[in-house]
Order: C-alpha cells, then sequence, then structure tokens
C-alpha cells in the first residue's frame, strides 16, 4: 500500500512539474488571412519552427478571408491572454481598434505585412513599392513598351497589396503606349485563374502578366495555358515560393521577386517571440530583405537595359537554397537579431 502510494506521489509531482513548465511557456496566437493560399501555409509551417527554436507556443487560426472574423479571433486571443498576437492584415484601418484592445490588455501586435498606423504595433514589411516598380519597367521593356498589361492585386486595404499595386501604376505611368488593366483576386488563385479567363476573353492580344502573389500567379498562368496564349504572354510574379523559382528557370516566369514564405513566416514569429519576452523592437515597422530572381540569360538582358542597377539579384536554385536556408538566416545563431 505504501509503495502505490509512494508511486501515485511520484506521479503527481511530475505531472504537476509538466503543467507548470507548460504554462510557463509564452503563449503567440496568430491571425491570417486564410489558408488556400499557399504562401499562408508555408508561413505556418515556418513559424512552428521558429516557435520551437524561440521556446513558446502558438496557435493559428485562419480569418477566412473576412475582416470582422480576424478582428473576432483577435479578440478571443485577448481574452485568452496570450502573450504576443500576429495578423495577417485584411484592412489595416479596420484593426486599429483591436490593436488598441490588445495595448490596453498588456498585449504586443505583430502587423505581418501590414501597417497599422498604432504606437503598439510592430509592423514587418518588404521593399514592395521600390520591387514592383522596378518589376513594371522590366516588363514595359520586354514587350517593347507597348501593348496591354494586366495587374493582378491582392484586395484594397492590405498595405502588401496596395504598395505592389501603386509601384506597378507609378512605374508605368512611365510608358504611354501601354495599357494597364487592373483586377483584385482576394489573394485567392481560384479567383486569380478566373479574372484571368476573363481579361483574356476581352482582350485576347494581352501581352504581359504580372501578379503580385505567386500561388495566385500559377492559377492566372493555368487561365493562360488553357487559352492557348502561353508563348504570347509574358509572365512576371512575386514571393519567391520554390514553384514559382522552377517556373522561373524554365522560362515560363519571366522573373519573380524573393521574400520567402518561408523567411516570412520564421521571421515574423521569432519578433513575437522577442516581444513577448519584453524584448522592445528596434522599430515599430521591421524591412526583410528582398532578392529578384532570374536566369543568367534574363539578368543579361535586364542588365543592358540599365535596370539591374541598385537590386539584389538571385539565380532561381540560389533563391531556392536561400528561402530554404531561413534558419541560419534568420535563426538564434544567425547574425540577424530581428
Amino acid at each position: 500500500m505504501k509503495k502505490l502510494v509512494y508511486l501515485a506521489l511520484i506521479v503527481f509531482v511530475l505531472v504537476s512539474a509538466f503543467s507548470v513548465g507548460a504554462q510557463d511557456k509564452l503563449q503567440l496566437g496568430a491571425v491570417m488571412i486564410d489558408f488556400t493560399n499557399q504562401f499562408f501555409v508555408d508561413m505556418m509551417e515556418a513559424g512552428n519552427v521558429a516557435a520551437k527554436d524561440y521556446n513558446v507556443d502558438i496557435s493559428w487560426k485562419s480569418a477566412d478571408g473576412n475582416i470582422d472574423t480576424q478582428i473576432a479571433l483577435m479578440e478571443n486571443f485577448i481574452e485568452q491572454k496570450v502573450d504576443c498576437i500576429l495578423v495577417n492584415p485584411i484592412d489595416n484601418d479596420s484593426l486599429i481598434t483591436v490593436v488598441q484592445e490588445a495595448a490596453d490588455a498588456g498585449i504586443p501586435v505583430v502587423v505581418m505585412a501590414g501597417l497599422v498606423d498604432h504606437e503598439h504595433a510592430v509592423n514587418t514589411l518588404y521593399n514592395d513599392y521600390e520591387d514592383t516598380k522596378r518589376i513594371a519597367q522590366i516588363g514595359a521593356k520586354l514587350i517593347g513598351e507597348k501593348g496591354k498589361v494586366a495587374l493582378l492585386y491582392g484586395n484594397k486595404g492590405n498595405v502588401v497589396s496596395d504598395l505592389r499595386q501603386q509601384g506597378y501604376v507609378d512605374a508605368l505611368k512611365e510608358f504611354p503606349n501601354i495599357e494597364l488593366l487592373e483586377q483584385p483576386t482576394d489573394w485567392d488563385p481560384a479567383k486569380g485563374q478566373q479574372v484571368t479567363q476573363d481579361i483574356l476573353a476581352a482582350n485576347p492580344d494581352l501581352a504581359l502578366l504580372h501578379c503580385v502573389s505567386d500561388a495566385v500567379t500559377i492559377g492566372a498562368q493555368q487561365a493562360i495555358i488553357a487559352a492557348g496564349k502561353k508563348d504570347q504572354v509574358r509572365i512576371t510574379s512575386y514571393d519567391g515560393n520554390e514553384a514559382a523559382c522552377h517556373l522561373v528557370e524554365s522560362g515560363d516566369f519571366y522573373l519573380d521577386l524573393l521574400t520567402g514564405s518561408k523567411r516570412v513566416g520564421y521571421w515574423n514569429v521569432k519578433i513575437g517571440a522577442k516581444l513577448a519576452s519584453g524584448i522592445k523592437a528596434p522599430s515599430n515597422i521591421l524591412y526583410l530583405p528582398s532578392h529578384f530572381v532570374m536566369t543568367d540569360e534574363v539578368k543579361k538582358q535586364v542588365t543592358e537595359w540599365g535596370l539591374a542597377d541598385g537590386i539584389s539579384i538571385l539565380t532561381p536554385q540560389e533563391a531556392i537554397e536561400m528561402a530554404e536556408n531561413y534558419q541560419a538566416d534568420l535563426g538564434p545563431d544567425s547574425d540577424n537579431e530581428w
């Protein structure tokens, strides 16, 4: 009997110790736009690696593309008293009130690829405006500075989409013989495919298509192939996902721009873990370095146009390696503190 009591006591102590350890672990809550876009799925995968590396737990939720759902999920995390909230905003301005609610509760907020105008928000961004402006300039040269160009963006109010759209629009103002056709896709590959089908039906002479997200671009590419326009419509994209890098290598995409979904996911969770532990960010806007992805042949052509200056250019294989080695680039043993 004494042995049974003794064993029960040991089990109780071990369970209690485990429970205390689990409770002591910092808790992060992440609210994504949705999980239909592979970019967001990859972000979650690498974010879970960062959570392990930085000894935090993270819960991922999808807003399913609905801003009211996104706000409700953030409010749920506030009620749960998590140590940091990460949000991939559908609409920046709509989140100001809930960010204030988090501030009142003492919970830091990481706005992933967004820009919420609130002193309590740490916004993580890329060089979207200038990078997309350069992509548009290269695309214009590619089609001889004339013809019809389609631009597929995400949605209005999302700062990443807005900056990538505006950079492209502003660049093409330099080329009066180019007609720009713009359509939103809500970051949805299926919608991107349908929008492209509609554009091609109305504009069979389309010369160039650019989309602000690889997953959606690949959907658009399927519409171009189905319409028999593969050799007519040139494609440029943005994100640098592995599948898109292979399409750059094969010549199906003319170029891409690497932010890297896994790099982005890992980086944001790393930042969230630091904020949750009480470390202050050096600024309320943090930037992740980006890189153009093109073959050596395209790089030579872009250089001849005078458009390679001041940008980092990687081959598709170099981009794939950089995207996959995000731990070495951004992790605890790297030189990159933030």
